[in-house]
């Protein structure tokens, strides 16, 4: 099925660059999404959405599971450029915990694992480059749910994850509640505790640090995502049940020490960071953007346009959300409707 996309709005922003959102049905929450190059992006969300567009949003094809029609698509990463892994987000024992692979881009698919196990709820999945990936899971006896693949996700391995404590849980917001960063570095952050923490492992998962954060948590708030910069990791959350909790609720972290970046203009619930260029970051939620021109230091609302998740790669930034939205982050004089 090919979609057809529509420009709705555009809105300006302090940095004179704007969101150009665009709607593939109403009827879906979209949650994840994966940049591959400036004209190619995979969403996923709700109803076994999996739609791929290959002129920057013009058109669309939904290229999904056949068995997948009743999931709930949270996660979708791309390893390789036609290669392409969806993770479901849903209760284990009903047949909801699934991760798929496509190695066509999407146009036919191998159920590559699937968890029945009591508690088991997939959250992320990650990829460092084409072989090295990741997926987290809800806690199960005590420890996160971790699995790791290094042959591109054709298959999984569960891994012993970090021990986690009672109540504490990952949101399967926007795909970004773990995240990996360079060399050997794995990130999770978490939320239903009274204060949000995060997990940093240097080695791929075999060992873990835990920090708490100045970040409130609780049972419908905590940490949402994370981005990795570099050595350190931009991470972000609030409260889903209340969107205009007041801050903090964005933080800079090296896994042991967490600082508030000053001026912190996100009083509101943030999901989901991405890094635009070298010193330029994204922060999208159900209240609207921020950007920071420095790397996190500081931060800058833009926008009040509504969204879950967001990523970035080569200066090319897509953005979704619910009843259908998805975003293209337009630099100036670039502005253009799509019909």
């Amino acid at each position: 099925m090919r979609w057809i996309l529509l420009a709705v709005a555009l809105l300006a922003t302090p940095a004179e660059a704007s969101w150009t959102p665009i709607s593939l049905s109403n009827e879906v929450t979209l949650r994840a999404v994966a940049v591959v190059d400036a004209k190619t992006f995979h969403v996923a969300g709700s109803k076994g959405t999996h739609a791929v567009t290959e002129d920057g949003g013009k058109t669309w094809r939904n290229l999904a599971p056949t068995d997948g029609a009743a999931l709930d698509f949270r996660g979708v990463a791309t390893p390789g450029p036609r290669t392409t892994v969806l993770m479901s987000a849903g209760d284990g024992p009903a047949g909801q915990a699934r991760i798929y692979r496509s190695s066509d881009a999407g146009k036919t698919w191998t159920l590559a694992f699937e968890t029945k196990l009591p508690g088991s709820f997939l959250d992320a999945v990650a990829f460092r480059d084409a072989r090295r990936g990741f997926v987290l899971g809800d806690p199960i006896d005590g420890r996160w749910f971790l699995l790791t693949t290094s042959d591109g996700g054709r298959t999984w391995t569960r891994l012993e994850g970090a021990a986690v404590e009672k109540g504490e849980a990952a949101f399967a917001a926007s795909n970004s509640a773990l995240f990996v960063g360079p060399k050997k570095d794995v990130w999770i952050v978490s939320g239903g505790l009274a204060q949000g923490r995060v997990f940093r492992s240097r080695d791929d998962g075999k060992t873990w640090t835990v920090t708490e954060t100045p970040i409130a948590g609780g049972s419908t708030s905590g940490l949402f995502g994370g981005f990795a910069v570099g050595a350190r990791a931009v991470i972000v959350g609030g409260d889903y049940k209340d969107e205009l909790r007041s801050g903090p609720n964005l933080a800079l972290t090296d896994g042991r020490t967490t600082t508030i970046p000053p001026n912190d203009g996100t009083p509101r619930l943030i999901e989901g960071v991405g890094r635009l260029d070298a010193t330029t970051l994204l922060a999208v939620g159900p209240r609207g953007t921020s950007f920071s021109p420095d790397n996190g230091r500081t931060w800058h609302q833009s926008d009040t346009e509504a969204l879950h998740a967001i990523s970035c790669l080569r200066k090319t930034c897509v953005a979704v959300g619910a009843k259908g939205k998805v975003a293209v982050w337009t630099p100036p004089g670039k502005l253009s409707s799509i019909e």
